[in-house]
């Protein structure tokens, strides 16, 4: 993806963030094979290794590839014999407009929605402790609320208990932008108590997404705890 380069900018236009109608994408062809080769609605993607550095894990839709893996672990370690009927759903189209978590709550009509995501750690130089949300390695995330959704006060305090029985890393969350497919599964049909389970990451949004492996592993400990006693969840609360 390219843009005008600096070099020949003018001072007015160096102070402005290039905007979409700035921007192409080089694709190594002239314009006549670019024409004959390319078409209007086609995808394009970033190119990025899955890499580990250390305790942490980086790449590209970590958001929400994290929230899918949680998930498939989860069902793998899940008891035989529980008392809740689940229902693992990868929904599409999230960051456009929850659309798939939509369709699939109203299928399903759950008691319960569990959204599974990231959500931000700006745990980083120049973020000051308040703004962070949540930090890496500190633990999964359990939200409290976001601009989409306010989580079920019962089944926060239930996360809590959990984590705090079965001794998981937890830090409860906040954010103050944002959303999760929680926000799409609350009001469906005559309404469904959410929560949403997180994974701290940083860099949210690019090919550099960063998660901590502790986090991850949390999430996954926490979601097998819950879905083997949700039905023993208080949602009057």
């Amino acid at each position: 993806i390219g843009t005008k380069p600096v070099h020949v900018l003018t001072e007015e236009e160096r102070k402005k963030v290039p905007e979409m109608k700035d921007l192409f994408v080089d694709v190594g062809l002239s314009g006549k094979e670019a024409g004959e080769q390319v078409r209007v609605g086609d995808p394009v993607t970033l190119v990025q290794t899955f890499d580990e550095v250390g305790n942490l894990v980086t790449g590209k839709a970590l958001d929400d590839r994290l929230g899918v893996y949680v998930g498939i672990e989860a069902v793998k370690r899940l008891a035989k014999e529980h008392q809740a009927d689940v229902y693992f759903v990868a929904t599409v189209q999230e960051e456009v407009g929850l659309r798939g978590a939509r369709t699939s709550a109203f299928a399903v009509a759950p008691d319960i929605g569990v959204a599974l995501d990231v959500t931000i750690a700006c745990d980083i130089p120049g973020v000051a402790a308040h703004e962070q949300v949540t930090r890496l390695g500190k633990g999964v995330a359990i939200k409290v609320k976001d601009s989409a959704s306010i989580s079920h006060p019962g089944l926060v305090q239930f996360l809590v208990g959990l984590a705090e029985e079965r001794k998981i890393q937890y830090q409860l969350e906040i954010l103050p932008r944002g959303g999760t497919d929680a926000g799409a599964i609350q009001p469906a049909r005559e309404g469904v108590a959410v929560v949403t389970i997180s994974v701290p990451t940083r860099y949210v949004h690019t090919v550099v997404e960063t998660a901590h492996k502790a986090d991850i592993e949390g999430a996954i400990n926490l979601l097998v705890a819950f879905l083997e006693t949700c039905h023993q969840a208080d949602l009057r609360l």
